[in-house]
């Protein structure tokens, strides 16, 4: 769903990319026309919500013949669009942008999942998202069934290896947590396990193990489960080769940052089809 925040931020990235005014599209005789919206490689899709509200607010109409989060096969028309030619060819790119960028969010994410259909925890983004595009990279993902993890920085307290350097000890670090958490859910990334030990003591929601291979996160796993009830999370390191090896493990959370790093844009067209 759209949020207020998700809307204004739409606009911005419009009239960022318009400027002034399209003086290309300014030349053009005014009709009214429609246009079609295609796929042009097989693909998850998500970006309908923010494509039909950009449209609508250039008094164009949009509609979509799929849903976010379902596939659609290359070539399918997957909107059609009617109004002013000028809004159309004026919106066209950043609605392409957008939904280039948020499909190939949800396909790999999607990717993801099928490797480890049977997974019994979460698999997750990470911070590694697009600057400015940040909540459109966590919706994306979270149309293919991914824990967006963190919005923003406000969200939770999660203390990672550069806070811990200004503390003494992780058992300091939590402390001060706990102390100013007001209610947010506090997790502390741990490099070993006698730091993630440490932790556990202080009970905080969730411990990241940092950059573990397979054999220490087995092994730190087994033991954590035995002294701490509270969520386990992996990151670091990992990548669609491997992920298999770290879900066997069972840990309550999987992050991975290729989720957005290594997204591929999706490939979409438009095509004027009628000029009335």
């Amino acid at each position: 769903m759209l949020t207020k925040e998700m809307g204004k931020k739409l606009i911005e990235i419009l009239k960022e990319d318009i400027g002034k005014r399209d003086v290309t599209s300014a030349l053009v005789p005014e009709k009214t026309c429609k246009a079609v919206i295609k796929i042009n490689e097989n693909s998850v899709i998500a970006g309908i919500e923010e494509v039909t509200l950009l449209f609508k607010t250039k008094s164009c109409k949009a509609k979509a013949f799929v849903k976010d989060g379902q596939f659609a096969k290359k070539r399918k028309i997957i909107m059609e669009i009617e109004g002013k030619n000028r809004n159309i060819l004026e919106t066209e790119r950043t609605a392409l942008n957008i939904l280039g960028r948020m499909s190939g969010v949800a396909n790999i994410c999607n990717d993801a999942k099928k490797i480890v259909p049977k997974f019994n925890g979460e698999f997750a983004l990470t911070r590694k998202t697009m600057p400015g595009f940040n909540l459109f990279d966590k919706k994306a993902a979270k149309i293919a069934g991914i824990n967006p993890h963190r919005i923003n920085l406000n969200d939770m307290i999660l203390i990672k290896e550069n806070h811990l350097d200004f503390f003494k000890t992780v058992t300091d670090a939590l402390v001060k947590a706990k102390e100013n958490a007001n209610g947010r859910k506090i997790e502390i990334e741990v490099k070993n396990l006698k730091e993630a030990f440490e932790a556990a003591k202080l009970k905080p929601d969730r411990i990241m193990l940092d950059n573990f291979n397979l054999k220490n996160a087995k092994k730190t796993i087994k033991e954590l489960r035995k002294i701490y009830a509270g969520e386990i999370e992996i990151s670091g390191g990992i990548n669609l080769k491997n992920l298999k090896g770290y879900a066997r493990l069972q840990p309550d959370l999987i992050s991975l940052g290729l989720l957005t790093k290594k997204a591929n844009t999706v490939d979409f067209s438009l095509d004027i089809k009628k000029i009335n």
